[in-house]
């Protein structure tokens, strides 16, 4: 019997072996072919086809789990709308195909590609756009609506509803655990703490976000109502008279052309193009095509020098930057951002510098720390500013340092304020865990940060006054850089978040555009001349070895948590995400904007 055991024993071993070295084995693989860098072969009368899964990156994974698992797209914003412009002109390119497979978000990365959609409809190039047996949503439609046809199987659902945001609040759950949020706060519409200090939205919070929410729509409706020949009046008619959840519904409606099957779709677009119906159609992946060098597309490089664009992306933090994860997002590290705008700086190849930014903010003296690195920049090279989905509070900080501002029309930016949050965790102690404090000081202050006692009114008044300061620091540096009146500053400040269409009429930016319209403008300041031009992108990306080593543990437990979590476990870890977040920032002043905001 211990025979036996022994050899089962050796048995499993060898098979656990088996398996890691072939999971290893696959990672090696991808990341090997991750570098290999091969140019693809583009046939003559090749459709691009475009798959919408997921969400749109401002950067993409270079890691091998990430790419495995499904995580996080192998190519980003600006890979898709290269390729997209380039396949415009490129002759072997006979039309491009957008694929439905699960898209989620409405955000100004979403308006960046269908404006690279419309161009590419321009070149005279036909556009489709399917769904198959996908859901259709309205962010999905929004980005399909920029197709010449559009088309979905019999039976797939099509949600035509409107937008909404939603916020959750932890008051409760904070009386529950006997946890005092000690608020101090500069600013009327500051409401990032108010989902610990309320149940329920303030009339404030509820006007700035209702005004987000009607500039989404009116986006939406606008640029879908051109694209299909009718008019705002009428989508917004049809929104609010009757929810479509059907594709028949839709198709009746007029939202899509045909009710087709992927095949028959197939058929069509050989049809349409004159391809030889009994031949295979032939296509190639946005995400293949996007290696193309340009000289194969019939384009020149100009190669009089380089652009940076510098990356920042993320909740700002003093130190350096953490890579994205599932527990903690994307942390923009002031030290790692400031070691890359000084690349940027130093180089005698870079020219001009694109800030892109999307972030919410963060700790105020790391946003201050990245101002001084861009200001600095700023004084030796022309530095523009490129807002993305969310340019707010911190992330408004830091581009006030910029020659220029662009933001799209639905980026969310201002949110000019600041708080801080101290948790007295003294009565939960006491109360839940039967612990109890005591101790000695040499001042009645001393403890004060402790968080186990609540402020005294005197503390309180000291700790206001501490946010006061900054604030007024924040309207200063706003009113100064962007030659506004302070009192002007302090009308437009108090904590609100602005679209970029209306900062734009309040003098916070200097006009819209996307991240491709921000390099242009920036070589304009150059003597670079006509582009396409090099791009030195910063921070580097990691190759997929060194992502592998450092990301490796924490990327093979998110990649098995995104296979095994149901949705409402995802959701619990979400909530979990925000309070880590708070309880991480507390005491330390805050420049970041009200709320998470996500449009569906």
């Amino acid at each position: 019997m211990r025979f036996l055991s022994n050899m089962a024993a050796a048995a499993l071993g060898m098979l656990v072996a088996i398996g890691l070295l072939f999971v290893i084995g696959m990672f090696v693989l991808l990341a090997i072919s991750a570098v290999s860098g091969t140019t693809p072969s583009v046939r003559s009368g090749t459709v691009l086809t475009f798959d919408l899964a997921g969400s749109i990156p401002e950067t993409s994974s270079t890691n091998p789990i990430d790419q495995l698992s499904g995580n996080r797209s192998n190519y980003n914003l600006m890979d898709i709308t290269d390729a997209i412009d380039k396949a415009a002109g490129d002759e072997r390119i006979d039309a491009l195909w957008i694929r439905v497979k699960g898209f989620s978000g409405l955000n100004a990365s979403s308006h960046e590609v269908r404006k690279a959609l419309l161009r590419f409809r321009e070149s005279g190039k036909p556009v489709f756009a399917s769904t198959g047996d996908y859901t259709m949503s309205e962010s999905t439609y929004y980005l399909a609506s920029a197709a010449d046809s559009i088309f979905a199987s019999q039976e797939a659902m099509f949600e035509f509803n409107g937008f909404s945001m939603k916020t959750y609040f932890y008051t409760g759950l904070y009386e529950k655990l006997d946890v005092e949020p000690q608020i101090v706060r500069a600013g009327t519409f500051k409401a990032a703490v108010e989902p610990y200090m309320r149940r329920d939205l303030s009339p404030e919070n509820e006007e700035q976000l209702t005004a987000l929410l009607n500039s989404y729509n009116e986006t939406f409706l606008n640029e879908v109502a051109e694209s299909r020949g009718t008019t705002f009046e009428a989508l917004d008619e049809l929104v609010n008279r009757q929810a479509i959840f059907s594709a028949k519904g839709a198709h009746e409606a007029g939202l899509l052309d045909e009710l087709l099957y992927n095949d028959e779709v197939v058929e069509l677009i050989k049809q349409r193009l004159g391809h030889d119906p009994e031949e295979d159609l032939e296509t190639m992946s946005l995400g293949s095509y996007a290696s193309t060098p340009n000289s194969e597309a019939g384009l020149s490089t100009n190669s009089g020098g380089e652009i940076a664009v510098v990356y920042a992306e993320g909740v700002i933090f003093n130190g350096k930057s953490i890579p994205s994860n599932p527990f903690s997002g994307n942390v923009l590290g002031s030290e790692s951002f400031a070691r890359d705008m000084r690349e940027a700086r130093e180089s005698d190849f870079v020219k001009a510098v694109v800030v892109r930014i999307n972030s919410p903010g963060g700790s105020a003296s790391a946003s201050e720390t990245m101002w001084q690195a861009i200001h600095r920049t700023a004084a030796e090279k022309p530095v523009v500013i490129s807002m993305g989905n969310v340019a707010a509070s911190g992330g408004y900080w830091i581009a006030t340092a910029g020659e220029t501002i662009l933001a799209d029309p639905i980026t969310i930016t201002g949110s000019i304020g600041v708080f801080a949050m101290f948790l007295n965790l003294g009565n939960t102690f006491e109360n839940k865990l039967g612990i109890t404090t005591d101790g000695v000081q040499t001042s009645p202050y001393a403890d004060m940060l402790s968080g186990v006692r609540p402020f005294s009114p005197q503390e309180r008044e000291m700790m206001q006054h501490w946010i006061d300061d900054v604030y007024d620091a924040f309207i200063d540096l706003v009113a100064t850089n962007r030659g506004l009146d302070e009192a002007a500053v302090r009308e437009i400040a108090e904590g609100r978040v602005w679209s970029g269409e209306d900062a734009l009429e309040i003098g916070l930016v200097d006009s819209l555009g996307t991240l491709k319209d921000a390099i242009a403008v920036a070589a304009g300041k150059t003597e670079l001349g006509e582009g396409p031009w090099r791009l030195r992108i910063l921070p580097r990306p990691k190759s997929p070895f060194e992502a592998f080593n450092d990301l490796l543990l924490v990327k093979s437990r998110a990649a098995w948590m995104q296979w095994t979590r149901s949705p409402a476990e995802q959701e619990l870890l979400e909530h979990a995400r925000a309070l880590t977040a708070h309880a991480r920032d507390a005491g330390t002043v805050q420049a970041k904007m009200p709320v998470e905001i996500e449009v569906w």
